[in-house]
């Protein structure tokens, strides 16, 4: 790497210098490989400056790029600024957009963003998208990349952005380090080039400037804010926090002779613009006074003749009568260090220009006086920024002192002690940023409920490393932290806070920047609700007693990083962590819940918490949603990949009730729970009520820019209001018929309230392939799911998965259109070991579900890997208009029994052809040349020893429910079948009934079709007591029912 010190004076000298550093050698000079300068570097005059000579030279070349001169001429000039670092993806992200690349590849910057999001990487740490490297290097040509950069490495592009920088490549880069207003010393820039050497430095020249002008530094100040306008005008530069307050920003102002700021009260844009000034500078003149740049070693001088005065460091008395500062009319900036002075009559009463005051470690002179005078409130109301540290605060921040500061933007109180931090409730109506920090505060002047009441301004909220407790353990009237403030944008609890027992910015909802870090002892509750928070980082804090956590209306939250357990572990092994988790990210923060509540009376969350306004999907007998401690409602399963393995030991002590829906359906109609008057059966439940055929109500869908929706009314409304009546039983000219089916029985066991209710919205996402999705649910939450509702899902294809569902035991899946599989199939654990699939499911209810075929995707779970006790629990089986379903549960051969099966229910299921095919997992034959029953082989008898009802409706293509085997139901008591033309035999039944036998409600003319074994083989006629319809189908006119 060549080094090069060039002399310059000005700015434009500089580019100039640049430029002729840029040119491209002639046609007469030598190049090779090893000899090329395309990378520059540019280090400024000590720092300063760079940025500025770096607009200057784009500037140049952009406006003359039709007539750059010979060796300056560029297909493509690119300017990035990315002096306030952000991550290395940004920078990739401003240059593709500068490139202009496809629309599809830009795409591929926000759903790797949204991934991170979901995973909780921190912006900073974003790297580069490699698959973007490679589309850029096929569009640049001849380019010049000038590039701001604000972080602490050095970056090569030629790998970064797949720019040819090498061989005889005539692209060029022009960059400098740190941002503007780099106060840091050159060891800082060294160390940066230092740390790539082992790898070979991407940069070819480092070039640096010098003068011998006296009033450099002014200059280059002035020069450096003039570039900062011009990049904020132009919207390339970055906002962030710098790491001086807004009064060292209006120092400097005042240091450069705008002692007029803020002449009118009422006049907001000075301050706007020194505060947006703060957040492009890296500058803290404090942090580095010890190693200062040698151009500013050298303004001393001028500095004490700025209108900015500090006090010597020893202690002194002022006095109001001495005049001392009577002629600083022009005075905008006072530091008083360990001095003494009466707070209601200070010696700078007169300074009318003051707009900074900070007071350290200094005390008050009692005087006694009927008011503060005229000039001194005058004073106080025009101040803008106060800091008072390791100074009583019982009297300059009383509440008389604190009314008069109706201007104030910036509060900042470090080590005060007992202060009643109440008297802030309602007062200083245009502050900004409230940093109270290191302090013991109390509120005994007004209730805590609100404490922050009026600061609808307040950007920033510090309150770190407080405590609320005196030593000793005396508590103070202070147990939480709450504000509304719809301005916040940022709080930060560094070094905990002792003796607050709840904090709450419920309603803040521009708050996006919490960092939360150290030990807070005696936190029980924290409510972030209606918030812009997207990350929400607990890592850093020591919260062992928390016990509610409240995200409602979060619907910007994508990730929860968790304390570590030695962090939330209490000392009572007994006490669990976060008794109470109320999450919800499907509405906006402006939209409030109703209703029910999230909790029982005595919760905090019971009183100030949510409320549901959307319709509940009601599970008829389970326990309504808003009676679970855990409450977790959100619109991307993505976030659930925060509670794995963080929380994963509450999901193995816990029970599940886990529903998945599209955004903004209607519930799903529970016709069970109904109180309206109908057929009923033993326990006084209302039965379902299916219609099918061409005339049935489909879905409706809703398209919008925010999605599809899909509305459905209750079935049995639409049948009773609209008298929808279906198409017959073969040719198209039979009888309409409707049919009543069993009701869907409630779950059992009834899940606890310290049991989780967990709701995910299927939202459409971008992939590859198709517009489908898989539920990426985690497998320890899909594993502990005691009940599954699936309902108006319009984006799923498989769900949710993959999980072997070890304890669901209440499945119902409903109105799905994209479904292909019922369920996502497990993964395989290796070593040739099976899968057994829920075991203790006893209720399974699958309706209307237009495209699925099959219950799991066998090419990625065979059945030689499925245990044979998979499904053994099963009570109930029901399906209704699944038209393309082939089989429902595909077994192998060495199924010998249905322990616990009382009911088959299937009903408009057009491709159905058998519901429990008995395969032979070493037959190489299809599954449908396994269903051919070769000459002479015997019959297999599977028993069904708890079997009583079976209702077979509308199934042309069904020709045996146990494929080629016969089922034995000992218990039988009914069979109601329609529209079934291709099955050929019933269940046997126990021989010895006589009296009780099984009754058939069927067609006549299907009856008399059966084929039957003889009572050898407990399958005659005579042990069914057949019931034919009243009237025969072919004589029925058009428009009639068959009940």
């Amino acid at each position: 790497m060549r080094t090069e010190v060039i002399k310059a004076d000005s700015i434009d000298a500089a580019a100039e210098r640049i430029l002729d550093e840029l040119k491209e050698d002639d046609a007469t000079t030598a190049r090779s490989i090893s000899s090329r300068n395309n990378v520059i570097y540019f280090d400024g005059w000590d720092g300063l400056g760079a940025s500025a000579v770096l607009r200057a030279v784009a500037q140049r070349l952009t406006v003359a790029s039709s007539e750059a001169p010979a060796g300056l001429q560029f297909d493509q000039i690119i300017h990035i600024d990315c002096a306030k670092w952000e991550s290395r993806r940004a920078l990739q992200r401003a240059i593709a957009e500068h490139l202009k690349l496809p629309a599809h590849v830009m795409d591929m910057f926000d759903t790797q963003d949204a991934e991170d999001d979901y995973n909780g990487v921190a912006k900073e740490s974003r790297a580069e998208i490699p698959q973007i490297v490679r589309e850029m290097y096929g569009h640049v040509t001849k380019v010049l990349l000038i590039f701001h950069n604000g972080s602490d490495e050095e970056i090569d592009m030629a790998s970064f952005c797949g720019f040819p920088l090498s061989g005889y490549s005539t692209n060029k880069i022009l960059w400098t380090f740190q941002g503007r207003f780099r106060m840091c010393p050159r060891i800082k820039v060294d160390r940066a080039f230092n740390k790539d050497t082992a790898q070979g430095a991407a940069t070819d020249v480092f070039l640096s400037a010098v003068t011998e002008r006296e009033s450099q530094v002014s200059y280059l100040v002035l020069q450096e804010a003039a570039d900062l306008v011009a990049a904020v005008a132009a919207g390339k530069s970055n906002n962030g926090h710098g790491l001086v307050g807004s009064g060292g920003i209006i120092q400097i102002q005042l240091q450069q002779g705008h002692s007029d700021i803020g002449s009118d009260e009422d006049d907001d844009a000075p301050w706007q613009a020194a505060d947006n000034l703060q957040r492009e500078m890296l500058l803290d003149v404090e942090y580095w006074r010890q190693s200062l740049p040698s151009c500013l070693v050298r303004c001393g001088d001028r500095i004490a003749s700025m209108p900015y005065w500090t006090s010597p460091p020893h202690e002194a008395l002022l006095s109001p009568l001495g005049g001392m500062f009577q002629q600083f009319d022009k005075l905008g900036v006072l530091k008083l260090s360990r001095c003494t002075f009466s707070f209601l009559s200070p010696p700078f009463h007169s300074c009318n220009n003051l707009r900074v005051l900070w007071l350290d470690h200094c005390k008050d002179q009692v005087i006694f006086m009927d008011g503060a005078p005229e000039d001194v409130r005058r004073l106080f109301q025009r101040l803008w920024v106060l800091d008072v540290c390791y100074s009583r605060c019982d009297r300059i921040l009383s509440a008389q002192m604190i009314a008069m500061m109706t201007q104030l933007r910036e509060l900042n109180v470090v080590g005060a002690h007992d202060w009643d931090i109440g008297q802030l409730q309602g007062r200083l109506p245009n502050i900004r940023k409230l940093r109270v920090t290191k302090s013991t505060v109390g509120c005994n002047s007004c209730s805590e409920s609100n404490l922050l009441l009026g600061m609808n301004k307040m950007e920033l909220l510090d309150f770190s490393g407080n405590r609320t407790k005196q030593e000793g353990g005396v508590a103070a009237n202070l147990s939480g932290i709450s504000t509304s403030s719809n301005q916040l944008e940022t709080v930060i609890i560094i070094d905990g806070c002792v003796g607050i027992q709840k904090f709450s910015f419920r309603g803040c909802a521009k708050l996006k920047n919490l960092l939360l870090s150290g030990l807070f002892e005696d936190l029980c509750t924290l409510d972030l609700s209606g918030t812009a928070v997207k990350t929400l980082d607990l890592s850093a804090m020591t919260a062992r007693s928390l016990d509610e956590l409240i995200l409602d209306n979060c619907d910007k939250l994508c990730a929860i990083l968790w304390p570590p357990e030695d962090k939330r572990r209490s000392e009572d092994k007994r006490r669990s962590y976060l008794k109470k988790l109320l999450i919800d990210t499907t509405q906006s923060g402006s939209t409030s819940r109703s209703g029910e509540g999230k909790s029982k009376a005595g919760s905090t969350a019971a009183t100030e918490s949510s409320s549901l306004s959307w319709p509940m999907v009601l599970v008829h007998g389970a326990r309504a949603p808003s009676q679970f401690d855990w409450y977790i409602s959100i619109k991307d399963a993505r976030l659930l990949r925060s509670f794995v393995p963080s929380l994963e030991e509450y999901f193995r002590n816990n029970w599940v009730h886990l529903e998945i829906s599209s955004p903004r359906c209607c519930p799903a109609v529970d016709v069970g729970s109904s109180e309206s008057e109908g057929m009923k059966n033993q326990t006084g439940e209302e039965p379902q009520v299916v219609v099918s055929n061409s005339r049935q109500r489909k879905p409706q869908y809703n398209n919008n820019n925010n999605g599809a929706s899909m509305h459905y009314a209750d079935v049995a409304t639409i049948v009773v209001e609209e008298h929808l009546l279906q198409g017959g039983e073969g040719n198209g000219n039979d009888a309409p018929t409707i049919t009543r089916t069993w009701p869907c029985p409630p779950p059992f066991p009834r899940l606890d309230s310290s049991d989780c209710y967990l709701y995910t919205e299927d939202q459409q996402m971008k992939t590859k392939t198709d517009g489908g999705t898989i539920a990426t649910i985690p497998s320890i939450i899909c594993d502990r799911a005691s009940i599954l509702h699936v309902h108006d899902s319009l984006y799923n294809t498989s769900i949710p998965g993959p999980a072997r569902w070890d304890y669901l035991r209440w499945y119902r899946v409903e109105r799905c259109p994209r479904l292909d599989f019922i369920f996502t199939a497990p993964q395989l654990l290796g070593g040739g070991s099976n899968v057994c699939m829920c075991w203790y499911l006893r209720t399974f209810w699958a309706s209307q579900l237009p495209r699925t075929r099959f219950m799991w995707d066998t090419s990625k779970l065979p059945l030689s890997q499925i245990e044979d006790r998979s499904f053994e629990d099963l009570t109930l089986l029901h399906l209704d208009l699944c038209p393309r379903l082939i089989h429902v549960l595909p077994f192998s051969s060495s199924v010998s029994s249905w322990r616990l099966l009382e009911t088959i229910e299937i009903v408009w299921c057009g491709d159905l052809r058998v519901v429990f095919p008995l395969l032979d997992t070493n037959n190489t034959r299809s599954h449908q040349e396994q269903q051919q029953k070769p000459p002479g082989a015997m019959i297999t008898m599977v028993d069904f020893p708890y079997l009583k009802h079976i209702h077979l409706h509308e199934l042309p293509m069904m020709e045996s429910i146990c494929g080629l085997g016969r089922m034995y139901a000992p218990k039988l008591e009914t069979i109601k079948i329609r529209g079934c033309w291709s099955l050929r035999h019933l269940p046997a039944a126990r021989s010895d009934r006589s009296s009780d036998k099984v009754e058939c409600d069927c067609e006549k003319e299907w009856w008399e079709r059966l084929e039957w074994d003889g009572l050898g083989g407990k399958h005659d006629p005579c042990l069914y007591k057949p019931i034919h319809p009243r009237y025969y189908k072919k004589k029925l006119l058009r428009g009639s029912v068959l009940i």
